[in-house]
C-alpha cells in the first residue's frame, strides 16, 4: 500500500462500517504499524448522493491525503471513485454528469470489495445519487480504474448470504450481456464466458453451504472478469432497467438485476442465437441433436433454473412496486448509455414490455 500513496482516507458507508467494522480496524491499524496515516471516513449514507459526496470532499481535501481506498460494498465503491476525481478537481459532483471532462487525473484509488460487486469493483465508472432529480446518474472516465483491487473471499463471509446470490446473478447480466454486445472480441468473449462458467458451478454451492469460503474464491474472480468484460464491451441493458427502478422504487441493484436478466436473455435471443449456444455450453447444458435456436433457449432456461435453485425471487410483484411507475422507469432507462451496443435495438416501449413480463 505504502507505494500508492502515504496517507490514506478508507471511505465506507455507515453500513458498510457496521458489517465490516473489525476489518476496517485490522487494515488501520496494520497501515499505521507500516508508517502509513491512516483515517477512516465513514460519513456517507445508503444510498449515497451527489450533496454527501460533496461534503466527503471537502473534507478529504483538508487532510491532505494522498490514496483513497474504497471499502465494502457497491455504495461504498461508487463513493471512493467519484471522491478520486473530487479530490482533486474543483468542481461539484453532480457537474460531472453535465461536464464530464477533468482538468486534473483522479487521486490513487484502492478498492477493496465486501462481496463480488458485479464489476464496479474494478470499471472505470460509478453511479450516485443526483440530489437534484432523485435518480441515478452514471459517470463514466478512462481514468477512473482503480490502482488496485483487493479481492479477499474471506471478508464476503461477512456479507449477507442473500446479497452474495444476487451480486452472483447481477455478475452474470454483465457477463452474458457482454457475450453478445457489439463491442466484443475474442479477448472479452473469453473473460465473460469463463465468468458465467464459475458462477454456474459455485452459486448452488454457496447456497447449499453458505459458511464455506471455497465457492467465494471463484464467485469473487468472476466478478472481476465480468467487470474487465464489461468495461469493453459496455453493454447491459439489465443494468439500465435496473438502475432506473433503484432510481424509482425502494429495490436494491442486486435484487432489480437479478429479476430482470432472464427476460432480458429472452428479449435478445433471436438476434445472437450463436452467442447463446456458446453460453448454453459453459452452463452445462447439453445442446448436442437440437436447433441453434432450441440450444438458445437452453440459456435461457439455465439462468432460471439457477435462480430458482438458489431461491432469488423473480418477480417485480414479490416486491412493493406499482406498475404505474413502468413508464417512468422505462423513459429513465434509456437515458442510460448501455444500450448502445445492443445487437438489437432497444426503446422505451419494449422497456415497459420488459417490466409488465417481469412482474
Amino acid at each position: 500500500m505504502p507505494r500508492f500513496g502515504s496517507r490514506v482516507i478508507i471511505v465506507t458507508t455507515a453500513h458498510d462500517l457496521e458489517l465490516y467494522g473489525a476489518t476496517i480496524e485490522l487494515i488501520s491499524r496494520q497501515l499505521k504499524d507500516a508508517n502509513v496515516g491512516c483515517i477512516v471516513y465513514d460519513g456517507i449514507p445508503s444510498p449515497p448522493n451527489t450533496e454527501e459526496i460533496d461534503t466527503a470532499a471537502a473534507y478529504i481535501k483538508k487532510t491532505n491525503c494522498d490514496l483513497i481506498i474504497g471499502f465494502g460494498g457497491i455504495d461504498s465503491i461508487n463513493s471512493a471513485k467519484a471522491l478520486s476525481i473530487l479530490a482533486t478537481n474543483y468542481f461539484f459532483c453532480h457537474d460531472l454528469f453535465s461536464y464530464p471532462k477533468i482538468a486534473a487525473k483522479p487521486m490513487n484509488f484502492v478498492t477493496v470489495p465486501g462481496s463480488p460487486m458485479f464489476g464496479f469493483e474494478i470499471a472505470p465508472l460509478f453511479y450516485i445519487e443526483e440530489i437534484h432529480d432523485l435518480t441515478r446518474k452514471i459517470y463514466h472516465h478512462p481514468d477512473l480504474y482503480p490502482s488496485a483491487t483487493i479481492v479477499d473471499p474471506l471478508i464476503s463471509l461477512l456479507c449477507p448470504e442473500d446479497r452474495i446470490l444476487k451480486s452472483a446473478i447481477a455478475t452474470l447480466a454483465i457477463a452474458t450481456e457482454s457475450v453478445i454486445s457489439k463491442k466484443n472480441n475474442e479477448i472479452i468473449n473469453t473473460y465473460a464466458l469463463k465468468s458465467i462458467d464459475m458462477i454456474f458451478r459455485n452459486a448452488p454451492v454457496s447456497f447449499r453451504e453458505p459458511q464455506n469460503s471455497v465457492p467465494r474464491t471463484p464467485l469473487s474472480t468472476a466478478s472481476v472478469m465480468a467487470g474487465i468484460a464489461f468495461a469493453v464491451s459496455y453493454l447491459s441493458i439489465t443494468l439500465s432497467i435496473s438502475l432506473a427502478l433503484v432510481s424509482k422504487t425502494t429495490l436494491d441493484i442486486e435484487s432489480a438485476m437479478s429479476i430482470i436478466l432472464p427476460h432480458i436473455m429472452e428479449f435478445n435471443l433471436t438476434s445472437s442465437p450463436g452467442k447463446y449456444v456458446q453460453m448454453s455450453k459453459v452452463m452445462g447444458e447439453d445442446v448436442r441433436e437440437v436447433t441453434v435456436i432450441e440450444a438458445a433457449i437452453k440459456a435461457v432456461e439455465a439462468i432460471r433454473k439457477l435462480e430458482s435453485d438458489i431461491d432469488i425471487p423473480q418477480r417485480l410483484s414479490s416486491y412493493d412496486i406499482s406498475k404505474s411507475i413502468f413508464r417512468d422507469v422505462a423513459d429513465l432507462a434509456v437515458s442510460y448509455p448501455f444500450l448502445d451496443n445492443t445487437p438489437r435495438e432497444v426503446n422505451t416501449n419494449e422497456i415497459e414490455t420488459i417490466l409488465i413480463a417481469a412482474y
